[in-house]
């Protein structure tokens, strides 16, 4: 072997070890940063947790808010319903006991009516016939 193949040869050593070098140092970097995302990762998770917790629970405070507002509004709408119910039951009724009276009165006025006028009209002279008071009847 020349000299120049041992100096090649050394050059070649040399580089072999400073490339190894580099790669152990890229790897150690990358180790690091992998730890240092997973740090950052797991304080994300924690700091994050409660404030999904929070949601969680505001999420199933909002459910039963509304389911309650389900069940007052049907209950409402029951009583509603009832209170009509109750209302046209009465009005009937008040139809029932008003109408008998009203119309009995009705028929009390109609009769003062009819015997007023009935001692109203004068009673017909002498000399007039029966032809005449059909006469009066006609409608025409």
């Amino acid at each position: 072997m020349t000299d120049w193949a041992v100096v090649w040869l050394g050059v070649m050593a040399v580089s072999l070890a400073l490339m190894a070098i580099i790669q152990i140092a890229l790897i150690a970097a990358g180790i690091r940063l992998v730890l240092r995302m997973s740090a950052t990762i797991e304080d994300a998770r924690k700091e994050l947790r409660p404030l999904l917790d929070k949601v969680n629970r505001i999420a199933d405070d909002a459910a039963k808010a509304a389911s309650l507002a389900t069940l007052q509004v049907e209950r409402i709408d029951q009583a509603m319903a009832a209170t009509a119910a109750r209302v046209d039951e009465a009005a009937t009724v008040l139809r029932a006991a008003m109408g008998g009276p009203i119309r009995q009165g009705a028929a009390v006025v109609m009769a003062i009516k009819a015997i007023l006028s009935a001692l109203r009209r004068t009673p017909a002279p002498a000399g007039r016939g029966r032809h005449d008071d059909e006469d009066t009847l006609f409608v025409g």
